[in-house]
């Protein structure tokens, strides 16, 4: 482990995790949790608990409030920590690298199994852009009058690890989900880059009718949409040229009342990016009636 977030996982104690455990657990009740409930919880000393509290304060594990009562909520690298030890303890990640890359709600890392395999670990973190944005994309949060954007991580990554893996079924162009804990997904690595930094492909016309094939696959078989596909949540891989569709967090259902609307987005953007890059002439009107068809 080199990367930062390994740095700070391995200076933890089994004490540490505990308290980072039982300040999690009580924020269903507490917005800050107070440090005598942490005490009853956790039976630490205080001396000692003390000492915990201060070490996960200085690491932004944790936020300290002081008022009438000195209390402590969980941060996002808190979570991460949690979710982290779940992995490695379930025997999911046995070695954890660099950032390799950072998306509009979620922080990439490069990791390795304990076979050896190269996997990515995935780090929701819902409510980093605007709320109006996340609104837009997740209208669920809204539906579902959420208390926080840390339980909020912990569904979106559980709704991508969802959709991943019913995908998976039918289609090998998104990543194949390994695992899932609280607000991190595992999957398979991927190596290639984003189609909107791509600036020739072999077969542009094959890349597209793959990414058509998803998009059909996602709404007649398992009856969800993207809701966000653009240039810049397409993966193209080399040497293959096979396109990867990712982030999958903010699907509809086809239910949903705006679902045709969501979807002839979904391919007017993608079919404009594609007939405007690569000069090819698809009718977007003509795809969508397709998907719809099945």
């Amino acid at each position: 482990m080199t990367s930062k977030l390994a740095l700070i996982y391995k200076a933890l104690d089994e004490e540490s995790k505990t308290v980072l455990w039982h300040i999690e657990a009580a924020l269903k009740k507490y917005e800050y949790v107070p440090v005598g409930y942490i005490a009853r919880k956790t039976r630490l000393p205080p001396k000692r608990l003390e000492a915990v509290l201060s070490f996960l304060n200085s690491k932004k594990l944790i936020r300290r409030r002081i008022g009438h009562e000195v209390g402590y909520t969980l941060t996002f690298l808190g979570l991460d920590m949690l979710a982290l030890d779940s992995l490695v303890k379930r025997g999911v990640i046995e070695a954890l690298g660099n950032k390799i890359g950072v998306g509009k709600e979620s922080d990439i890392y490069e990791a390795l199994s304990p076979s050896g395999e190269r996997i990515a670990l995935k780090l929701h973190r819902i409510g980093r852009t605007s709320f109006r944005k996340t609104l837009r994309t997740r209208p669920y949060i809204f539906e579902r009058q959420t208390t926080s954007w840390l339980e909020e991580s912990k569904l979106s990554a559980q709704r991508e690890f969802t959709a991943l893996k019913e995908l998976t079924k039918y289609t090998k162009y998104v990543p194949s989900p390994h695992a899932y804990n609280r607000h991190a997904v595992v999957t398979s690595f991927i190596e290639g880059i984003e189609l909107y930094r791509v600036r020739k492909l072999t077969n542009p016309q094959e890349a597209l009718e793959k990414i058509i094939e998803v998009i059909k696959i996602a709404y007649n078989k398992i009856g969800i949409i993207h809701g966000d596909l653009s240039e810049y949540n397409i993966i193209i891989s080399y040497p293959t040229e096979d396109p990867l569709i990712i982030d999958w967090p903010q699907y509809f259902y086809k239910e949903h009342p705006q679902a045709q609307d969501i979807l002839r987005r979904d391919i007017h953007y993608v079919v404009r990016y594609f007939n405007k890059r690569f000069n090819l002439k698809v009718n977007s009107d003509e795809v969508f009636r397709k998907v719809v068809t099945g």
